[in-house]
């Protein structure tokens, strides 16, 4: 007999949560179970829901995710009434929530460290952004917490996780599954990309609509972009983010406007083809469940400086080029380096990037239904 599941995808909708649902999509679709899942209305989802609307053992539900106390409404009072209706036997908590009082199991999928990290509060208070805190990150950990001591089940995507977790929470009851995010064909893993550094180099910034957060950290990268000017290095910028946008920010700053290419948010195929010749991504987020945009520029053979932090180790390995955060002169320094290697070894550790991203991400589990079989026969 198929059983039914729902997977709540409520609060889904930027480029690196949309990249990874349709990988969940993917893993779905040839599973025994029936499932109902539930998104929250916006154009990517939409998108996404008109691209598997064939498929058989799919049934959405597009919901508007009104407010943040509508969502807890939503998810503990109307999913008791659908679980009913469906005969729901378990939810698949796609987006980090959980659900107080369900009659059925749950597993939650911890995908935003935000909630999760000493280190974050300590950025804020030593800024003294301490109203910014409590929006930004104490009202949602209390909420976030209380749901999470509820799952049993907690799906991460990387080891750290469980370590960022067990600061606030009493972890030593629950079931923590590690599992893989990443595609592995080989054919996804391009070689190496070729740079000459007497052209113009390309530095690519991928982000969201949230970069004035504070644990983007967008400021690291503008105040090394404004000494590399300083420097007179021939450099182009492309970020994903409107002229717009960061003119309204007070983070930018408009003397690097003739070196940017403002992309926008860009569909995944587009995107791809920045992953190109001379080009170098920089990440200077404070914490990070696994850096999506990390891991596919080194999938795409192109170099990337992440932050000198223990999450970026553990997912990226210790061949990743690092920098000090929080100190622009670091990420210079680190961008000087580069400048100075031959192609031979640029290439080689590129190529060593790549190995330990395999071999990292082969020891996880691969398919979600594969963690939905082991909970639900005990």
């Amino acid at each position: 007999m198929h059983k039914n599941i729902l997977i709540n995808a409520i609060g889904i909708q930027d480029s690196g949560g949309i990249t990874v649902i349709e990988k969940l999509f993917d893993e779905l679709r040839r599973s025994q179970f029936k499932f109902l899942i539930i998104c929250s209305n916006n154009k990517n989802i939409n998108d996404l829901v008109d691209k598997y609307s064939n498929v058989e053992n799919f049934e959405f539900i597009l919901t508007e995710t009104k407010s943040f106390l509508y969502r807890l409404y939503y998810e503990n009072i109307v999913f008791r009434k659908i679980i009913k209706e469906s005969r729901i036997s378990f939810v698949y908590n796609f987006s980090g929530s959980a659900q107080f009082f369900l009659p059925v199991p749950q597993i939650t999928k911890v995908q935003n460290l935000l909630f999760y990290s000493r280190r974050i509060d300590k950025v804020y208070f030593q800024s003294k952004q301490y109203s910014k805190w409590i929006k930004q990150v104490l009202l949602k950990r209390i909420v976030f917490h209380s749901m999470v001591k509820q799952a049993p089940y907690i799906e991460v995507q990387s080891s750290h996780m469980k370590e960022y977790i067990s600061d606030f929470i009493d972890v030593s009851k629950k079931k923590f599954f590690v599992k893989s995010d990443i595609e592995l064909q080989q054919s996804l893993f391009i070689e190496p990309r070729h740079y000459d550094f007497s052209r113009k180099v390309r530095f690519l910034y991928i982000v969201g609509p949230h970069f004035e957060y504070q644990h983007k950290n967008f400021s690291d990268f503008v105040n090394a972009m404004l000494l590399l000017k300083r420097e007179h290095i021939n450099f182009e910028i492309i970020v994903t983010l409107t002229k717009d946008q960061l003119d309204a920010s007070s983070l930018w700053d408009e003397a690097l406007n003739s070196h940017t290419t403002f992309l926008g948010y860009v569909q995944k195929d587009v995107l791809k083809k920045q992953f190109c010749d001379n080009t170098i991504l920089l990440s200077t987020s404070v914490i990070e469940s696994l850096g999506l945009h990390v891991i596919e520029a080194v999938q795409n053979g192109i170099l990337a400086v992440v932050p000198n932090e223990k999450y970026s180790l553990d997912v990226y390995g210790n061949d990743i080029l690092t920098y000090n955060i929080f100190n622009e002169n670091s990420l210079l320094k680190t961008v000087e380096n580069i400048y100075s290697q031959e192609y031979s070894q640029i290439s080689d550790r590129i190529k060593q990037n790549q190995q330990y991203l395999i071999k990292n991400e082969t020891s996880k589990y691969k398919n979600i239904v594969t963690v939905f079989d082991q909970i639900m026969r005990g």
